[in-house]
């Protein structure tokens, strides 16, 4: 348990800041980072660790993040689907062809998931999950849930990644900095009926989103609530 105390003090959250290059193990597979792009690369560097191809993913988000860019444009497709971690890093980094909106098809399209569940608030009649053509390109398929009792109910063929993005919690995610946070006590409602996912993933990211997680102190503060205590819930899986 003392690696968990050292994880926590570690962690300064009043000092966290909006920084699309922000990433940090914080032990037990737990990893958090600012842009939520960069949960593709920590998939895949956990997949690549753990010798195994492929999982079931949870994606609970206020956005579906679900874009893919590549279909008009082959060649890059293709420099994508054999990147290896140093390529992925790069092209990540780049900005430009996989963003905060648009790291999960990617993964879909490179074999990483057997299915995707999903558990977003936003409502976009027009970009609901990943698009059908990823979905058929890959032989993934998805589960939209619209309430945590469903979400915390599936039963996963593969090892888990749980992804959560902290935006989940601001129902005003629509406009830079708005800010609508749900209360406290509803939010830590929902992390206890998902509780059992948070436990069993091989992997959680968690993404701070700083500029549609409330204001730069909402994110902070519910960074210091959330974070906690899905780190407690981890390093008992770990002991």
């Amino acid at each position: 348990m003392a690696n968990f105390v050292e994880a926590v003090v570690a962690l300064d959250y009043q000092a966290l800041e909006r920084n699309d290059e922000y990433i940090t193990d914080l032990g037990f597979e737990t990893w958090l980072m600012d842009n939520h792009k960069w949960a593709l690369w920590v998939w895949e560097r956990h997949a690549e660790g753990a010798g195994v191809r492929k999982f079931t993913l949870v994606h609970a988000d206020y956005h579906w993040d679900g874009c893919y860019d590549f279909f008009e444009s082959p060649a890059e497709e293709a420099a994508m689907l054999a990147a290896d971690l140093n390529g992925l890093h790069l092209l990540i980094s780049e900005d430009d062809w996989i963003r905060y909106d648009s790291f999960i098809a990617p993964a879909v399209m490179r074999g990483r998931f057997d299915v995707v569940h999903f558990f977003c608030k936003q409502d976009n009649e027009w970009d609901i999950g990943v698009g059908d053509e990823v979905l058929a390109a890959s032989g993934t398929t998805q589960m939209l849930h619209t309430s945590a009792e469903s979400l915390a109910s599936i039963d996963p063929a593969y090892p888990l990644i749980f992804d959560l993005c902290l935006d989940l919690f601001n129902r005003e995610s629509t406009t830079e900095y708005g800010s609508d946070l749900w209360p406290d006590e509803e939010i830590v409602r929902f992390l206890n009926t998902v509780q059992p996912l948070i436990e069993s993933a091989c992997l959680v990211t968690i993404s701070l989103s700083f500029g549609c997680s409330g204001t730069s102190d909402d994110t902070k503060r519910l960074a210091e609530l959330v974070v906690p205590i899905v780190l407690a819930w981890r390093a008992k899986q770990h002991q």
